[in-house]
C-alpha cells in the first residue's frame, strides 16, 4: 500500500519562524522599568521616637509620564502624623546631577501642571496632572518642617521606637523602583559642654593730676604731665573697660570736690548734676569725658556734653560716668577736669581724691 507523505516539518518550521518574527516585533515595542539610582533620604534626626524631617532624592532612569505617580512607602514603625499638602515639597531638576531644582506646585489632587499629593497610612503618593518628567532626571521630595514652598510644613514624621535598620520603598506607576535604608539609633546627639569664664578688665592710665595755681581770671585744666596745669582743655587721663558680661557694666566716680587741706570747710563748688560751660570768676569743679572703641558703651550725663562739665558725686555718694549695655571689647574713656575759682575763694592747697569703680553686670 502506498504511503502518504506530508510536509509537516516544513509547515511546523514555517509556523515557528513566523512566531519568532512576530514575537520580536512585540519586544521592540516594550519599555522596561529601571532601578532608581543616586537614592538618599537625609533626615533631621535619626534618634528613636523623635520627630524628623526627610529630604528624599533619586534619579529616575525612565522618567515620569503624564498621569503617573510616585509612591513613598514608609515602614509601619514610623508614625506619619497629620497630613497636610504643605508638609510636602516636590521638585525636579534639569539633569541627573541633583544640584539644581525647580519646585513644582502641589495640591490635594492633580490638575494640569499642578501635581497631586495624598497620604494613606504609611504611603505618600505624588501624582502628575499633565506634566511629565524626562528620563534620567533627579527628583527631590521634602517632608516635614523643611517643606516651605507654597506654605510651611506643619507636621513631621516620628522615627520608630526601636533602634534598627528601616527601609523606605519608592515605586508607583512611574515604573522605576528603589529602596533607601536608614539606621535609626538610640541617640544621635553628642552633648558638648564648655565654660567661658567671666571677664572684666579695668585700668586707669595715671593716678596723679595737677591743676597748678588757680586764678579767677581764667579756667585751669588738670594735666598729668604739667605740674602747672593747662589753660586750655586737655585729656588728663584715660580709663579703659572691657567685659563679657551679658548686661554690660557701670563705671562710677566717688570723691569730694577740690577741698582745702588747711580747712576742709573750704571747697570749690562742684558743678552738680546739670552740666554747665566753663565760667571763669565763678567756682566750678567739673568733669567731661568722651568714649571710643566700645560696643554699646557711652558716657552719661552730666559728663557727656561736648563743651560742658558736671560733677554730682561727693565723698560718700557715687556718680555714674559711663555704661555698657552688653558684652564689649575694650572701651577707652578720655577724661578732662575743669577748675574755676572766684576772687572770694579761700586761699589754701586744694586737693581731691576721686575713686573710679567699674562693676560688671553678669
Amino acid at each position: 500500500m502506498a504511503q502518504k507523505k506530508y510536509s509537516v516539518s516544513s509547515f511546523t518550521l514555517g509556523g515557528v519562524i513566523s512566531g519568532v518574527v512576530f514575537g520580536s516585533l512585540l519586544l521592540t515595542g516594550l519599555v522596561f522599568a529601571g532601578a532608581l539610582n543616586t537614592l538618599s533620604d537625609t533626615q533631621s534626626s535619626l534618634k528613636v521616637s523623635t520627630l524628623s524631617d526627610h529630604t528624599i532624592q533619586f534619579v529616575t532612569p525612565s522618567g515620569i509620564g503624564v498621569g503617573q505617580d510616585i509612591t513613598l512607602t514608609f515602614p509601619a514603625q514610623y508614625s506619619m502624623g497629620s497630613f497636610s499638602v504643605t508638609n510636602v515639597d516636590f521638585a525636579t531638576s534639569t539633569s541627573n546631577s541633583c544640584s539644581s531644582f525647580n519646585e513644582e506646585t502641589l495640591a490635594a489632587a492633580p490638575s494640569g501642571t499642578t501635581w497631586g499629593v495624598a497620604q494613606a497610612g504609611s504611603v505618600i503618593t505624588i501624582t502628575s496632572g499633565s506634566v511629565s518628567i524626562p528620563a534620567n532626571r533627579c527628583v527631590r521630595i521634602k517632608i516635614g518642617s523643611n517643606a516651605t514652598f507654597g506654605g510651611a510644613g506643619v507636621s513631621q514624621i516620628t522615627n520608630p521606637a526601636s533602634a534598627n535598620y528601616y527601609t523606605l520603598a519608592i515605586g508607583g506607576t512611574l515604573g522605576d523602583t528603589g529602596l533607601i535604608t536608614s539606621n535609626v539609633i538610640t541617640d544621635d546627639t553628642v552633648a558638648l559642654t564648655g565654660i567661658v569664664s567671666q571677664s572684666l578688665t579695668f585700668s586707669i592710665s595715671t593716678s596723679t593730676l595737677y591743676f597748678g595755681i588757680l586764678s579767677s581770671g581764667g579756667a585751669k585744666f588738670a594735666s598729668s604731665t604739667n605740674t602747672a596745669g593747662d589753660t586750655t582743655e586737655t585729656v588728663a587721663h584715660t580709663f579703659s573697660v572691657g567685659t563679657n558680661a551679658a548686661s554690660g557694666f557701670v563705671v562710677t566716680v566717688t570723691g569730694q570736690t577740690l577741698t582745702s587741706q588747711q580747712n576742709i570747710a573750704n571747697t570749690i563748688t562742684a558743678v552738680g548734676a546739670v552740666a554747665a560751660s566753663s565760667t571763669p570768676g565763678n567756682e566750678q569743679f567739673g568733669i567731661r569725658a568722651t568714649e571710643s572703641g566700645g560696643i554699646g558703651t557711652a558716657v552719661v550725663s552730666p559728663y557727656s556734653f561736648g563743651t560742658s562739665y558736671g560733677y554730682d558725686g561727693n565723698a560718700t555718694t557715687s556718680s555714674t560716668i559711663a555704661t555698657g549695655s552688653g558684652s564689649t571689647p575694650t572701651a577707652t574713656y578720655s577724661v578732662r577736669y575743669l577748675a574755676n575759682i572766684s576772687s572770694m575763694t579761700e586761699a589754701g592747697n586744694y586737693a581731691s581724691n576721686l575713686v573710679y569703680v567699674a562693676t560688671a553686670n553678669f
